[in-house]
């Protein structure tokens, strides 16, 4: 029976993982990717629109940027670039960005940004699920039980976990639920909580008769940094795809770090910040169609993780990896990624370590979490429990807001991401009632 493997997210790292699981492992591998979104990407994205002519637009990371030293990664981008999915630029074209290393080369998706994803999963022959979010992963026997939201539930050999690290955003490793949890130490914990920057983009979809503005404004580049209080880069998008210079045309704005504020107030002064600096109307006339993304993490700011990639279990296998564990570059996801597979492989070989069998006794284990009592007068709590290595949850005296369901009701504090949650969505998550762990 073949090896089943399932990796959780269909971004730059997941497809990477798939594409060396299947160089690894050949045709014996059985390799499904869960993906939440309706397509590939992950920060890779690029939107469609319906008009003018499903132009494109690139709403996340513009280019591909590889680091020549790395053979690996340039191994991967020279197969992508020989199957017609990608394309070196000229890194003189492009604009000076502290965020994009100058000494790496830059490639974009011939069909978008996301076909780079799109290629990895090809080759990989991966049997990709879309709009299938994980909501919880839990050890089974000699098994990985992933649970979605949609209610499928599957059996795997072992897990790669290709989804950002702790932080704010939607879709990250404190959104996945299960014992897997308890296979974390607190060093573990930690080197997930990776700081991102935070950033809005917005696409622009243009009806034609702007062609000479936009020309006069980013000259010879499809790029310009902008000096504005909200938008920081402007990016030619038809320009970079060549479209036809007298049709319609697409322009991405992408804001500074650290951009804060709602999205529904941004998305106005975006606009107008980035109408005013190419120098065409603010209207519906000119504007035929518009999307705005929050990337709440963005870009990793600094890197906790000492090594490539977390391991998590030994025995079954489940393997963290992301830029968060290298850089927001190809090259991190795809080193990171391979180190994940690095790992994998020798442990569905049997090769287990002396500490898996301590891993899972802690993942089978926690029916009874360690209590403790206290009195925390501050925050108004009266008792709280322990559960496993680094998840806490307190037991509150007040009604809250729960953070997943939104209903106002008795809650409990979640100290792996700071969160409230009632006991109704805590017993989801968790398979236990919060209300009995305390002491």
């Amino acid at each position: 029976m073949p090896v089943r493997i399932l990796v959780v997210g269909a971004g730059c790292t997941g497809a990477a993982a798939s594409l060396r699981l299947r160089q690894q492992l050949g045709s014996a591998a059985s390799i499904q990717v869960w993906e939440k979104a309706r397509g590939a990407g992950g920060r890779y994205t690029t939107s469609r629109d319906t008009y003018p002519d499903g132009m494109r637009a690139d709403m996340g990371a513009q280019y591909a940027s590889v680091d020549p030293q790395d053979a690996e990664s340039v191994a991967v981008m020279q197969a992508i670039v020989e199957s017609a999915a990608a394309e070196l630029v000229n890194s003189e074209s492009l604009s000076d960005n502290a965020e994009r290393p100058c000494d790496f080369l830059h490639y974009r998706g011939v069909g978008g940004q996301n076909s780079i994803v799109k290629a990895m999963l090809s080759s990989a022959k991966a049997e990709v699920v879309y709009e299938r979010r994980v909501s919880k992963l839990d050890l089974r026997g000699k098994a990985w039980r992933a649970t979605a939201y949609d209610g499928a539930s599957e059996d795997f050999d072992a897990v790669v976990m290709c989804v950002p690290g702790i932080g704010p955003g939607g879709d990250n490793l404190n959104k996945i639920h299960g014992n897997w949890e308890r296979c974390l130490t607190n060093d573990h914990w930690k080197s997930v909580e990776t700081p991102h920057d935070c950033r809005y983009s917005v696409a622009l979809w243009l009806a034609s008769g702007h062609q000479e503005a936009l020309a006069a404004f980013f000259g010879n580049s499809s790029e310009k940094k902008v000096k504005s209080n909200n938008v920081e880069l402007l990016f030619w998008q038809s320009r970079k795809d060549s479209e036809p210079f007298d049709g319609p045309q697409v322009i991405v704005a992408h804001t500074a770090q650290g951009a804060r504020g709602n999205k529904q107030q941004m998305e106005p002064r975006i606009i107008s910040e980035s109408c005013n600096a190419i120098g065409i109307p603010n209207n519906a006339r000119t504007i035929t169609s518009k999307k705005i993304i929050t990337w709440f993490q963005s870009q990793v700011v600094s890197t906790k993780s000492s090594k490539d990639c977390v391991v998590a279990c030994c025995q079954p296998p489940l393997v963290l990896a992301g830029d968060y564990c290298v850089a927001s570059t190809f090259t991190g996801c795809v080193k990171s990624a391979f180190a994940a597979v690095s790992e994998i492989v020798p442990l569905l070989d049997g090769q287990a370590t002396q500490d898996s069998g301590k891993i899972a006794d802690r993942c089978q284990k926690g029916d009874k979490p360690q209590a403790t009592s206290g009195n925390d007068a501050k925050n108004g709590y009266t008792s709280q429990a322990v559960f496993g290595n680094g998840r806490e949850t307190q037991r509150g005296n007040r009604r809250d807001a729960c953070s997943d369901c939104n209903r106002r009701d008795k809650c409990f504090k979640d100290d792996s991401d700071g969160k409230m949650y009632c006991a109704s969505c805590w017993k989801h998550y968790y398979g236990k009632d919060p209300r009995s762990m305390g002491a």
